[in-house]
């Protein structure tokens, strides 16, 4: 079974089309057809549907597609182990990180420890909130850098704290708590409280529904929020509010005013986590690292995206 073959096979199961499929990849749509059909041979099924009009999947070739998604994941990862080891990187730390909370500062902190630990590399995926204890809990991250409070899983993980920062109410620049410099939980009475559901997981923005309806708050869950972008969006549009956090202010493109809220409840610490049962050396190595080149900077610096020329010195 060829590599090349699957890259095919998937592309074709997303366009259904395998005159653009050939295309993308530069062979004929004959070529294509022969690698398909030859893959269908080795296999003993038929994967696609074919007709003058239509190409599907079969009930076998979408079974196949998960396989064959499964064995490129594999494949990539196991070429990038290769390329590391050639370039003496024997340890990897994978980061998964807040797009909007953690501003230049990260990248140019791993680049720093790398040059000083050529061993040790870094892999970042930007993330949801909620997305980042479900990775590390499945094991698909090795650290975190998110918001959270002290008492996170009770004491599962271990934590840095970097700054502190507290939940914000978001609402529209137009809306009638624009100006006002801070808001109690009272002057939501009347409001619509938007509550996305980026995951399904346990975490602060669920606890902090919970207290706005036990304060008698109409706060309203919608499922088709799913992201950051999404969440201003529909605040914009609909004239609604959400209690969210600060770093969301990037994806508000000046349209979302963000007031702090006078409430117990609030406070967040930013920083990595990791779960201690997989903590490594090169994960202590790299915090105390973090933690010493960070020393004297304020919230903002960690927020800058000004890029490393506006940054205290690395």
């Amino acid at each position: 079974m060829r590599i090349e073959t699957l890259y095919e096979f998937l592309l074709l199961t997303s366009n259904l089309n395998f005159t653009e499929t050939a295309k993308s990849f530069f062979i004929s749509q004959s070529v294509l057809s022969n690698h398909i059909s030859g893959l269908e041979k080795e296999l003993g099924i038929r994967l696609f549907v074919r007709d003058r009009h239509s190409v599907r999947l079969t009930q076998a070739g979408s079974l196949f597609l998960e396989d064959a998604q499964r064995i490129i994941a594999e494949y990539e990862h196991a070429i990038g182990r290769i390329s590391q080891y050639r370039d003496g990187v024997s340890s990897v730390i994978r980061i998964g990180f807040l797009l909007g909370s953690y501003g230049s500062f990260l990248p140019l902190v791993c680049k720093r420890y790398s040059e000083q630990n050529p061993d040790v590399g870094f892999h970042f995926l930007t993330m949801e909130i909620g997305d980042i204890q479900a990775r590390l809990n499945e094991n698909r991250i090795d650290m975190g850098f998110t918001l959270f409070t002290k008492d996170i899983q009770g004491g599962k993980y271990a934590y840095r704290c970097l700054y502190a920062d507290r939940y914000k109410l978001a609402v529209p620049k137009t809306h009638r708590l624009a100006a006002r410099e801070s808001i109690t939980l009272a002057d939501l009475e009347g409001e619509t409280v938007l509550s996305p559901r980026f995951n399904r997981t346990r975490n602060t923005i669920t606890q902090v529904g919970v207290m706005l309806r036990n304060a008698g708050i109409d706060v309203r869950t919608d499922d088709q929020i799913v992201d950051s972008g999404a969440l201003m969006a529909t605040i914009v549009a609909t004239g609604h509010v959400a209690v969210t956090l600060d770093h969301h202010r990037v994806y508000g493109s000046g349209n979302v005013v963000f007031i702090p809220i006078e409430s117990e409840g609030m406070d967040l610490c930013c920083g990595p986590i990791w779960k201690k049962s997989k903590e490594t050396d090169a994960i202590l190595s790299f915090v105390d690292f973090l933690l010493k080149e960070t020393k004297g900077f304020t919230k903002e610096d960690f927020l800058s995206r000004e890029g490393a020329e506006a940054l205290p010195p690395l």
